[in-house]
Order: C-alpha cells, then structure tokens, then sequence
C-alpha cells in the first residue's frame, strides 16, 4: 500500500534562492527524468548528503546559478522539494551548438523535464572520487522505502502534469546526453511498468 509522498519543502533554504525564485520555465512540461545523486560514504557505500549539500556544489564548485534538481529522494523515503516546480534545472543538458538534434540546442531536458534525483550511487564496483579507492558493494541499489517514495512522488506529478508513464526516462536514456545515469542497478522498464498499473483509490 501506497500513500501521499512525504514531502519536506526545502526550496527556500538552498543557496541563491532569491536571485532565481522568480524563473520560469518557457514551455510545458513533457516528462520527468529520474538521476542518481552518484554520491556514496567511501567506507561503508551508505547514500551521502542532502538537497543543500547538493546544491552548494552545484553553485559554488560547478559555478551554477542553482541547483540541478526538483526533488530530492532518500533512502529513509523522505523527499525534499528543492526547486520550484515551473523553474527549469540544469540536470541534462549537454553541448550542440548548431542545434543537431533539434533539442533547443541540448536545453530540451532541462527545459521541459521535471528531475528526480535518487540518493545513492546504483552501481557495483564503484571507485572513490580520487579514483583508485574501491567502495565496498553495499547500498547499491534503491531501498524498498526510497522506491516506494519514488513511486508515490511520480504518479503525483504525472498526475499533475499530465505525464504517461513512457514519459518517465532516466537521465542515461535522454538523447544526447552520454551517462550510466541512475545506475545500472536501477530497473527503468520496471519503474515505467509499475507506473502503468493503474491505482485504486486507496493507493493498491
């Protein structure tokens, strides 16, 4: 059984909040895209950090105006709402100057997807940031809670958007963009399946 998603609503809290509040995103919505946040504890592989963690290394490393995701899911199945919904995220874009792939110039996503991103690193045999540290094989896939949560999350924005459940992609699957993104553990068909069965009112 199913139920509303636990939503913590963090949006003022992440950093430059102020400066971007007012964007918004210049067509509708056509789908949602589902990441891993690719972050794990070196010793144990737990799931690291939080929305605000996030977004600070997206603004002060990576030099964004904001942070690159609207929701936020983690392991324990609660969801942070991180950035307004009619607010584009830079979560998938990529370089095509000449506009090859008629995709707004590698835009498209960031302009018109909804972005999920799931805490954890979904692969096996993963590799400290430094690169020669291996992380040991545990916590590499979605928990039953943090699945079911993003589960519950999508049929509500579906719902609300108007998205089916074909229009659920994972970041690796978005054309033009070239990543393992959300992890080879991560089942996208399955995902899209469990979408597509419809739900009775009491969320079975």
């Amino acid at each position: 059984m199913s139920g509303p998603p636990r939503i913590r609503d963090v949006r003022a809290d992440m950093p430059n909040y102020a400066q971007y509040r007012g964007d918004r995103r210049s067509g509708a919505v056509t789908g949602i895209a589902v990441h891993h946040s690719a972050t794990a504890n070196p010793a144990t592989g737990v799931a690291m950090e939080n929305a605000r963690a996030i977004f600070l290394h997206h603004v002060r490393t990576l030099g964004w105006s904001k942070g690159g995701y609207h929701y936020i899911v983690h392991p324990t199945g609660v969801i942070e709402y991180a950035l307004d919904e009619e607010t584009p995220a830079f979560h998938a874009g990529f370089r095509d100057p000449d506009d090859s792939l008629a995709l707004e110039h590698g835009q498209y996503w960031n302009n018109h997807l909804l972005a999920i991103c799931l805490l954890g690193w979904f692969d096996h045999d993963r590799v400290g940031r430094e690169g020669s540290t291996p992380i040991p094989n545990q916590f590499t896939a979605p928990t039953p809670g943090q699945w079911q949560a993003l589960l519950d999350l999508l049929r509500d924005l579906m719902q609300r958007h108007g998205v089916a459940a074909h229009a659920v992609r994972g970041h690796r699957e978005l054309t033009g963009c070239r990543t393992r993104c959300p992890g080879a553990n991560v089942d996208l068909d399955a995902l899209r399946a469990a979408l597509a069965i419809p739900q009775t009112g009491d969320g079975r």
